[in-house]
């Protein structure tokens, strides 16, 4: 199954062509952006293996994130959806290696036709992306794991990046600096002072366990101490923030700055404490909102949806359905109202 994130700020539009990846088999849309920043996010969190953008978006354009991806020769095959035939951003697509560039507005069978094309790209890389994906569940299970289990599942990891044979030259430092990076964010949420450690270019393998050893060493030394402090505090507030303003377009970066908090700190503090990503969470409890509305009103689905800060019926029927299994409409019939 290859996860695709889809970057659109207009949200018919990131609708319809949500609709059209869901058609096609193997193929599952983990995520949604309307901006720049938000997929930047949203890539080393879910890592997709095939981003959908657009070119215009509010913040920047979908070349910067491209460009991103690239920089940090992350395992992504790129298309690009865009309004403007302009002679220098095909330019600009083709230095950036982008698979397609596909011009608005598009029909489901050439956006089909366009992942088909990509098919063998995504091949070669779902050796990488597994790696990214574990370092990721790695990260996001510290907190529920054992010391010894640490330690064997992160020279695990690092076993998969030295030993892999499809990564391109310097995707392997790559590689391990996402995970260094990830790894010392992390650890950081409970020892601030914690100085950045770097990994230079010709790190050998020894070198490279040590150094993530004894940053291991320092999460089990230091997160009990902190598991008990008034960080739990802050994020339950921002909880209540957030119950109480489920109509509002509230960000990642509203609630950090409500918090008094950076945006990569917050991030990682409220995923540690309530086991969800700000997105995730969010949208679920906006769909209990929505579920408590339908079994106790009459009102229409739609009226629903934007009573819980869905603008768009489509994103709020996928999202429901996410969460519940069911669709509005299936889940209301379930009651038998």
């Amino acid at each position: 199954m290859y996860h695709v994130l889809v970057v659109e700020d207009e949200p018919l539009i990131r609708d319809a062509i949500v609709e059209m990846v869901h058609q096609l088999e193997g193929f599952k849309v983990t995520g949604e952006a309307s901006g720049c920043e938000e997929g930047w996010r949203l890539v080393q969190e879910l890592w997709p293996t095939l981003l959908v953008t657009d070119i215009q978006l509010p913040d920047a354009d979908g070349l910067e994130l491209i460009r991103r991806i690239r920089e940090s020769q992350l395992p992504v095959v790129s298309i690009i959806v865009s309004g403007h035939d302009h002679f220098p951003y095909a330019q600009n697509a083709i230095r950036l290696n982008v698979s397609e560039y596909l011009l608005k507005p598009i029909s489901e069978q050439e956006l089909h036709a366009a992942i088909s094309r990509s098919i063998g790209r995504l091949e070669t890389l779902a050796e990488p992306n597994r790696m990214l994906v574990d370092i990721q569940r790695f990260i996001d299970r510290m907190p529920d794991c054992q010391s010894v289990e640490l330690f064997e599942q992160a020279d695990r990891i690092l076993s998969a990046i030295f030993g892999g044979r499809s990564l391109e030259p310097g995707a392997r430092i790559s590689y391990l600096r996402v995970f260094l990076g990830k790894l010392t964010e992390y650890i950081k949420t409970v020892y601030p002072e914690l100085r950045e450690a770097e990994l230079p270019d010709e790190a050998g393998e020894q070198m490279t366990r040590k150094l993530f050893h004894d940053l291991l060493h320092e999460w089990v030394r230091r997160y009990p101490q902190f598991a008990g402090n008034n960080m739990r505090l802050v994020i339950k507030r921002a909880c209540e923030f957030m119950e109480n303003n489920l109509q509002e377009e509230i960000t990642l970066k509203q609630m950090a700055d409500y918090s008094h908090l950076s945006v990569s700190y917050f991030g990682v503090l409220f995923k540690q404490y309530t086991g969800k990503s700000f997105v995730n969470y969010f949208n679920q409890i906006r769909i209990e909102k929505a579920m408590e509305l339908l079994r106790n009103s009459d009102r229409k689905v739609y009226e629903i949806a934007e009573t819980v800060g869905f603008a768009s019926l489509p994103y709020f029927n996928r999202v429901f359905k996410q969460v519940s299994s069911l669709t509005p409409n299936e889940y209301r019939k379930s009651l038998g109202l």
